[in-house]
């Protein structure tokens, strides 16, 4: 049977990491689990203390979570790679619907996605669509990191997690993936996203997003601007997001998430 590594990045989340680790320890495949923690002063080190005997346990400084992930991926030795932020969780079964997909031949997927508050309760469910590298390069569209896979294969002829980075590490492993492969949408839930106010991606999105702008013009990469293009990919990803998720959840739920959305109460 194939091995799958997870990394996790973990850094002052206490509150969450049991659950993390616990949705991460209980799958039942090969599993290898490795967790990168930059010397946490809220009982962090603590907790994963008693986790020494299923995972991989690293309490070191880092440079910023991309390096932590990089030094992670660097020490792991599955066949399929990812990364599960410590306040993220897997669901029930996940992995081994990642291990078949790989044994089916394919190297680079994701899926759907369960967003929770802090207590669990679900808030709404994202629906993950299939895109292309187009998609992703001028429709921007993010595919969600706490779903996503990739083989040891692929992100190693890529070059792997670019450390130098704070926000956007996953768009631009993701644009350097789809060049090699172009990713499959696995039409399942995998995940869990948390959603609370302290988490790092809700701080800053203006550096989130000039990162995606660094990764869009790095050689390989870069392609050349189109107004005309990327207004086309940008209708027809919304179009496409707005049908799958009234396909999953109906219109009323669709149409009530889409206000939250524009009132900043849900990602």
């Amino acid at each position: 049977m194939p091995r799958i590594s997870i990394v996790t990045p973990s850094y002052n989340q206490a509150k969450y990491l049991r659950r993390t680790l616990d949705s991460v320890l209980s799958q039942d495949v090969d599993l290898e689990y490795i967790i990168m923690d930059a010397c946490s002063t809220d009982g962090s080190v603590e907790i994963l203390q008693e986790y020494q005997s299923v995972a991989r346990i690293v309490v070191e400084k880092d440079k910023g979570q991309a390096d932590a992930i990089a030094k992670g991926f660097a020490m792991a030795t599955g066949d399929m790679l990812a990364w599960l932020n410590s306040d993220d969780m897997y669901l029930p079964g996940a992995l081994r619907h990642v291990l078949a997909a790989y044994e089916q031949g394919h190297e680079f997927f994701y899926g759907h996605v369960c967003i929770v508050d802090a207590q669990d309760a679900l808030l709404r469910k994202r629906v993950a669509i299939p895109a292309s590298f187009d998609d992703l390069f001028y429709g921007r569209y993010i595919i969600p990191q706490e779903a996503t896979f990739f083989s040891r294969r692929l992100y190693e002829a890529c070059g792997g997690v670019d450390p130098s980075l704070q926000y956007a590490m996953d768009y631009d492993l993701w644009l350097r993936l789809a060049l090699l492969q172009r990713p499959m949408r696995l039409d399942r839930y995998l995940s869990c996203f948390r959603y609370h106010l302290d988490q790092k991606s809700s701080r800053r999105p203006d550096l989130y997003s000039r990162e995606i702008q660094l990764a869009r013009t790095k050689p390989g990469t870069n392609r050349p601007e189109s107004v005309l293009k990327s207004s086309a990919h940008r209708t027809s990803l919304a179009l496409r997001k707005l049908y799958s998720n009234v396909a999953q959840s109906g219109l009323r739920t669709t149409l009530t998430d889409l206000i939250k959305k524009k009132q900043g109460r849900l990602p």
